[in-house]
């Protein structure tokens, strides 16, 4: 019996001499990794090039833009770019509708502008390649706001067989490029 309680008394100084007691340990708090520093103010962000349609460089003739109605056909977009005057390039096309309506409105949208990937034509819609909605052709430049293109005129301006675009018109869109 002197054995067992000699062992008793002995056995819990054992466990601690060796290291085999047991001690709550505090939990680790969890620190989140440094987050990304902002930019500062001087430093240069690489802006992100338009990878949409690009379509055909035109200029501004006084305060319009002047198309070839011939060049416009019945559903069909065609896609034009035009440089403003404060250097920004703004990006457009024009359809003609099932009613011989023209058309013109951004190549982007307010939602998805800053992917800069524009839209694609198919069938009667039009295409947003970043997101995929799809826009009727009879509802282009209708709308402002959300994904569809940005309206510039629901209802061109047609002389002497030439589609009129005021420069006052396009520059509703400018900021979406």
């Amino acid at each position: 019996m002197k054995k067992q309680l000699y062992f008793l008394l002995i056995l819990p100084v054992i466990l601690v001499v060796t290291g085999c007691s047991h001690t709550e340990k505090t939990p680790t708090k969890y620190v989140p990794p440094p987050q990304e520093q902002t930019p500062k103010a001087n430093a240069t962000v690489p802006e992100v090039k338009f990878s949409g349609i690009k379509g055909e460089a035109v200029s501004f003739m006084g305060n319009k833009v002047e198309i070839d109605e011939k060049t416009i056909e019945n559903g069909i977009a065609k896609y034009f770019n035009v440089e403003m005057s404060d250097g920004k390039v703004v990006y457009f096309f024009i359809v003609k509708d099932s009613g011989g309506i023209y058309r013109a409105a951004a190549n982007a949208c307010e939602v998805c502008h800053n992917a800069k990937m524009g839209f694609r034509q198919e069938g009667n819609n039009m295409i947003c390649n970043t997101c995929g909605n799809k826009y009727p052709m009879e509802k282009i430049a209708t709308e402002k706001g959300g994904c569809n293109p940005g309206p510039i005129n629901k209802n061109l301006t047609v002389k002497n067989n030439k589609i009129i675009i005021e420069q006052s018109d396009i520059a509703q869109v400018v900021d979406l490029f």
